[in-house]
């Protein structure tokens, strides 16, 4: 059975934005999906299914004016608060827009896996990661959001999503420079590093805490960093990975059929993003990132763009309607 898989960032999506946006296109579009992840959900994540009050003070929170109101009872969701901050920015790059993740599935696809105390394991952000300061690294700007997914037909069988939204500019210039000596394209692919090296190979080797045969592991999110393939230029994303069995990143040549280490890919070359001009696409910022024995077993085909600006009337409509970014779509077929 094939399963489809989106990663979707909605700017600035909240009840506030949402008196402007087109919710019944943004709910279609993720229809397309079995399971889709979301970045840029604001507000606690009120727009996805409305406040809980019968006298909402707000009109536009109420429940007719959420996704879920559009989407059904077949979709489960839950929004994530990454808590932009950290010790490594103090409160310089603190985020007043309550930016977020969200998950949202279909239930008669993907469920929750139960731990042994019989509780359902939802998705949460995920904050237990190492960094590599001797290289520069330093704590992600926005913690990941981490989901565990169980295939209603095959049980043993989990996918793991890893969604993240990777630093765009250098928070705060003047107090940071006294703490790093880059600009933001390095902070870019330094994180991108601790996501492959630390996070992702972290995951996918948990087999202990939840009884899972067959895990296989995802990252899907806005990098902020251009595949070189698709010709947009820098910032880059290294379309091959190779991690050895201390978490550390290797050359490409020859290693990687070592035991114990990580060839990981990053595809997705479709441009993503819609230019300030909103008369055509940018930038190819939004990927999949996954490991050989995922990509040789599950992925079916390429990922792509999915192409629904036209739908909406064109680059300049789709922009004030939906989004500054276009939805990509991952196809895996498990049998």
């Amino acid at each position: 059975m094939s399963y489809k898989i989106g990663s979707f960032n909605v700017r600035n999506l909240s009840f506030v934005a949402g008196a402007s946006r087109d919710l019944d296109t943004i709910a279609d579009i993720i229809k397309e999906f079995d399971i889709i992840a979301l970045q840029e959900v604001l507000s606690a994540g009120k727009i996805l299914w409305g406040t809980d009050s019968e006298k909402p003070s707000v009109q536009a929170e109420s429940y007719e004016y959420s996704l879920k109101s559009r989407l059904g009872n077949n979709w489960d969701m839950c929004w994530l608060d990454p808590q932009v901050k950290g010790k490594d920015y103090g409160n310089f790059n603190a985020d007043q827009r309550g930016e977020g993740y969200s998950f949202l599935w279909r239930k008669d696809k993907f469920k929750c896996p139960v731990n042994a105390y019989g509780k359902e394991v939802r998705p949460r952000i995920y904050t237990q990661y190492k960094v590599d300061r001797s290289n520069g690294e330093m704590r992600l700007i926005r913690d990941p959001g981490y989901g565990r997914f169980q295939l209603i037909n095959l049980p043993n069988v989990e996918i793991r999503l890893i969604t993240t939204h990777i630093v765009y500019k250098k928070p705060s210039e003047e107090n940071l420079s006294k703490v790093v000596d880059f600009g933001a394209y390095i902070m870019r692919r330094n994180e991108f590093n601790i996501l492959a090296r630390s996070i992702y190979t972290s995951i996918s080797e948990n087999y202990n805490d939840i009884s899972c045969i067959v895990p296989y592991t995802i990252i899907l999110g806005d990098y902020n960093l251009n595949l070189e393939e698709s010709g947009v230029g820098s910032p880059n994303v290294p379309a091959v990975m190779v991690i050895d069995s201390q978490k550390n990143i290797v050359e490409t040549s020859g290693v990687y059929e070592n035991k114990g280490f990580y060839k990981i890919y990053t595809k997705q070359v479709d441009l993503t993003t819609i230019n300030k001009d909103a008369d055509n696409y940018a930038s190819n910022y939004d990927h999949f990132t996954y490991d050989a024995r995922t990509r040789e077993n599950i992925v079916r085909g390429k990922p792509y763009r999915l192409d629904v600006v036209e739908k909406v009337g064109g680059h300049k409509m789709y922009k004030e309607k939906v989004s500054d970014h276009v939805p990509i779509m991952l196809e895996i077929d498990l049998k």
